[in-house]
């Protein structure tokens, strides 16, 4: 081994080349000059990197160790040299340790190497991996506490529509309650996910939170939106809008689950429309969101299409406008079309359990509908996709496009 505090220089000095532990005798050659100039730089790169680095014998014992690993072991590296370090020389061998330093237990990731080095048998890189553990711990309690919020916010729904004590006020009230926390952690897990170094076990720890923390988000907008309709505070608030753009929107917000999916999602647009309207573009937004949703929710493969195209229409201020969402999906039933439109309904108990969902979407969408003077209606067969379609007359902006 080298000594650390010679010069690398002194002839009783060792070198390490290959040939671990060689002892250069005599007048230094120009290639022992060189040798002894390259053991320098690796020895000083061996203690530069973060990672502990021992080196084994045959016999598990350590011949070397870097300056990180004697840290992480508490040990100097006269005490490490020649004590058995206690694990089996397998190649590619990873394990995880605990080791008490300074009186705290430290969790360290042990991979295994073998080498061919002389007496050097394998080499042992060990990490400090003791924050990602208990950021892993953190994470699974968060995950936990979700899970148990879902529980219990599907229970007190249940429990609601049993006994008819669930009004708009009250719900209204809890919602806003529940959503500033899980907005919240959403914004965690959105910094966790970007800024923060995290191992792929920890990144999929996150995403999970993430993914739950939305669909709980969903469900309180859903359960918020048809309180209001309950309670009749959700009044028409018109404003001039592009319609090229809505449409753009709509197909943005889906974009990443028909992907997941291999779905193809389009939008087609009547050359004949205008493109600036005036109209309450966020609750046809919504309407036209909840539609899409549900297509590609309720579609394995295939395609969504949202199309607008224009009807015939004396008015000569307004234009009216057929919207409709088309998928190749499961379809529905004839005799579950008419009940889908119901609060809290699905076409049956088995897309509820398989599909998940509130069954909240398409009612609030009849009732913007109907708000915009519209109405909703589905044709579809099962196995043969669905089209939810309703008709609008959208005035013409005050500047048009």
């Amino acid at each position: 081994m080298i000594d650390r505090d010679k010069d690398v220089s002194d002839e009783s000095n060792y070198i390490i080349d290959g040939e671990l532990k060689q002892k250069l005798v005599g007048s230094p050659s120009k290639t022992q000059k060189k040798l002894r100039t390259t053991s320098k730089s690796l020895l000083r790169i061996l203690n530069a990197t973060a990672d502990g680095i021992l080196i084994l014998d045959s016999n598990g014992c350590v011949v070397f160790s870097n300056k990180a690993a004697n840290y992480l072991l508490g040990k100097t590296e006269e005490e490490l040299l020649g004590t058995m370090f206690g694990c089996p020389i397998v190649d590619g061998r990873k394990t995880e340790l605990q080791i008490t330093r300074k009186g705290k237990v430290r969790t360290v990731e042990m991979h295994v190497s073998s080498l061919d080095y002389e007496n050097a048998a394998a080499v042992a890189c060990l990490r400090d991996i003791t924050k990602h553990i208990n950021l892993q711990k953190t994470l699974a309690r968060s995950n936990e506490t979700l899970r148990k919020l879902n529980e219990e916010l599907v229970i007190a729904r249940d429990e609601a529509i049993a006994q008819h004590k669930l009004k708009g006020q009250f719900v209204a009230n809890i919602s806003h309650e529940i959503r500033t926390p899980l907005s919240g952690i959403l914004g965690l897990a959105d910094i966790l996910l970007n800024d923060c170094d995290l191992d792929e076990e920890s990144l999929e720890n996150v995403r999970l939170i993430q993914s739950a923390s939305a669909q709980l988000l969903g469900i309180v907008n859903d359960i918020l939106d048809f309180s209001k309709l309950e309670a009749g505070h959700i009044d028409l608030q018109e404003a001039d809008f592009m319609l090229d753009s809505l449409l753009e929107e709509v197909r943005d917000s889906v974009m990443s689950a028909c992907t997941q999916k291999d779905i193809s999602v389009s939008i087609i647009m009547d050359s004949k429309l205008p493109k600036s309207l005036r109209g309450d573009d966020k609750k046809l937004r919504q309407s036209l969101l909840n539609l899409a949703h549900n297509a590609v929710k309720f579609t394995p493969k295939g395609y969504v299409r949202i199309v607008a195209e224009q009807h015939p229409n004396a008015d000569e201020d307004s234009v009216r406008i057929k919207f409709y969402v088309q998928d190749s999906g499961i379809g529905i039933e004839k005799s579950a079309q008419e009940k889908i439109f119901q609060p809290f309904v699905q076409a049956d108990g088995s897309t509820t359990r398989h599909y998940g969902g509130t069954g909240l979407g398409l009612s609030i969408t009849k009732h913007f509908v109907e708000l915009m003077n519209g109405r909703l209606a589905v044709d579809s067969e099962l196995g043969a996709g669905s089209n939810f379609s309703f008709i609008l007359d959208l005035k013409k902006a005050n500047k048009a496009a």
